[in-house]
C-alpha cells in the first residue's frame, strides 16, 4: 500500500455529523428552548399577579385606614334606623359630620364599582375596582356598610366590607384575572364613644 492510499484511506473513516443527527440535535435543543421558556413566561405571570395584588392591597389598605380615621373623627352618623327598635342599618353609604363641621358622604356605586366621597357638595372618587360582596352561603349581596345604633341616633359601631379587584395600571390584557379580589373588613368606633 503507498503512502497516498493510506492518507486517503484515514480521511474516508474520519466523518462529520450527517443530516439525520444534526436534525435530532435541533430537535432536542429546540424542545429544551421550549420548555425553558415556558417556564419563564409562568414565573414571570405569577411576578406580575403578585406585585399587581400587593400594590391594590396597599392602596385598599390606605383608603380602608382614612376612611376609618374619618369615622372616628366623626359625628351624627346617618342613615339612621327607620325603626327606633332596629339597631342595625346595612347601606351603601355612610354620611356624617367631621369636626371641623363639614358634611361628608361615602358611598359605594355598583354602576362605577367605586368608593366616593362627598364634601360639601363636592364629588371624589376614593378607591377605584370595588366590587359587590356576595354572602357565600346564601347568595346575598353583604351592603359596604353596616351601622350599629345604640339609644336611638347614637353610633356604637360601623363595620365597612369592602372586595377589591387588583387592577394594576400597568397590566396588559394578558395577564387579566391573574390576581384574586381583596377582602378588607374594618370596624371603627366614634371617638365620642371611646373616651
Amino acid at each position: 500500500m503507498t503512502p497516498m492510499h493510506a492518507s486517503s484511506r484515514r480521511f474516508r473513516h474520519r466523518r462529520a455529523f450527517n443530516l439525520v443527527e444534526l436534525l435530532i440535535a435541533l430537535a432536542i435543543s429546540a424542545a429544551l428552548l421550549t420548555a425553558t421558556l415556558v417556564a419563564l413566561d409562568a414565573s414571570f405571570r405569577a411576578y406580575e399577579a403578585t406585585t399587581e395584588e400587593a400594590s391594590t392591597h396597599t392602596v385598599s389598605r390606605l383608603a380602608m385606614h382614612r376612611v376609618m380615621t374619618m369615622i372616628r373623627s366623626g359625628q351624627e352618623f346617618g342613615p339612621v334606623p327607620a325603626d327606633p327598635r332596629d339597631t342595625t342599618v346595612f347601606s351603601d353609604f355612610i354620611e356624617f359630620l367631621l369636626p371641623d363641621g363639614q358634611f361628608l358622604v361615602i358611598e359605594w356605586r355598583e354602576a362605577s364599582q367605586a368608593l366616593w366621597v362627598q364634601v360639601d357638595g363636592q364629588e371624589h372618587m376614593l378607591l377605584g375596582g370595588v366590587l359587590a360582596t356576595f354572602d357565600p352561603d346564601t347568595g346575598d349581596r353583604i351592603p359596604p356598610f353596616t351601622l350599629e345604633y345604640e339609644l336611638g341616633r347614637v353610633l356604637y359601631r360601623a363595620t365597612v366590607d369592602l372586595t377589591i379587584a387588583p387592577d394594576d395600571n400597568q397590566a396588559t390584557e394578558i395577564d387579566r384575572g391573574l390576581a384574586a379580589p381583596i377582602r378588607m373588613v374594618a370596624s371603627a368606633m366614634p371617638r365620642g364613644l371611646t373616651f
